[in-house]
């Protein structure tokens, strides 16, 4: 199975045993050149073992389908997860394949099983390939094991797995600028322990010929010629107006200047423990509100 110009260049790296980070988009074929790096791992590497994490279960079959073509046959492969049932021991069936994906919670769990057949250390594999890796922060089951991966680099255990990350979207954190973003990219890299974020540089071209572009289309629509929705809620707003009695509020219903109006109204209402006034408040909020999104959205569309 041939890779593409721009997989060859991303994978290179890895194929040099160093720990990186594949940076495709969707559809681009991270799967496969992942693939190709775990052959070529299994194919030079004495006694290698390779396991691929992934964070969702319909993954594990799909990642399944790509690495049984790319292997042909020539290693033996298991896939596990937890809605698969009864299955023997993790620990047992990881050493008695060459590549084993699976779901991150189960290794977790395995890594800290006291039981014989399930119980296994990360130092059993030789290379570990995460998918969706901008996932592993905080306290995700991604970075629970490569915090364990950490300790054991830090008490010089040898020999340590290779790492292999991959994702379309490395984010930003929630951060809104450069300096936060660069942060959050260099602590991602940190928690996978890789030196280097590989996405394509001399093949950019083949590269958007091959991921999914996304297509933009505008449709316009006549406004409405009738209305009754919008009628309706401006009714019931007014009556509750009648029964505010407060002629300075403006029935300007349907904006975002009669939004900030209520608002104040409800939090001078909560102050001074006006509470029927407050709850009046909130209920022409919520349909002010609900005029906003009508005014955008048609009902049949919802």
């Amino acid at each position: 199975m041939e890779l593409r110009p721009y997989q060859w260049e991303v994978i290179m790296p890895a194929l040099e045993g160093k720990n990186i980070i594949i940076w495709l988009p969707t559809g681009a074929g991270k799967t496969r050149a992942a693939a190709y790096v775990a052959k070529r791992h299994l194919e030079t590497v004495d006694g290698g073992k390779v396991v691929v994490l992934v964070n969702r279960v319909h993954l594990v079959t799909q990642h399944g389908e790509e690495f049984r073509r790319m292997l042909d046959g020539r290693w033996t492969m298991t896939t596990l997860s937890g809605d698969m049932g009864p299955r023997a021991g993790f620990g047992h069936l990881a050493r008695c394949h060459d590549l084993l994906i699976c779901t991150a919670e189960l290794l977790q769990m395995a890594l800290t099983s006291p039981e014989e057949e399930e119980h296994l250390e990360l130092t059993a594999f030789s290379l570990i390939v995460v998918d969706e890796c901008h996932h592993t922060h905080k306290d995700t089951v991604y970075n629970v094991i490569m915090s364990q991966y950490l300790e054991l680099k830090l008490q010089r255990a040898q020999p340590l797995p290779q790492v292999l990350g991959l994702t379309a979207s490395p984010g930003t954190g929630g951060a809104s600028k450069l300096n936060g973003a660069i942060n959050h990219v260099l602590q991602l890299c940190a928690n996978l322990d890789t030196w280097c974020i590989m996405s394509p540089q001399n093949y950019c071209p083949q590269l958007q010929e091959h991921s999914q572009q996304p297509c933009k289309q505008y449709n316009l629509c006549h406004r409405r010629s009738q209305d009754p929705f919008g009628d309706l809620l401006k009714k019931l707003m007014d009556q509750i107006h009648d029964h505010l009695e407060m002629p300075e509020l403006s029935r300007n219903f349907g904006t975002q200047m009669y939004e900030q109006q209520v608002v104040k109204l409800s939090e001078a209402a909560a102050l001074a423990g006006l509470q029927e006034q407050r709850v009046y408040a909130l209920h022409l909020r919520r349909y002010n509100d609900a005029l906003l999104i009508h005014d955008t959205v048609r009902a049949v569309d919802a």
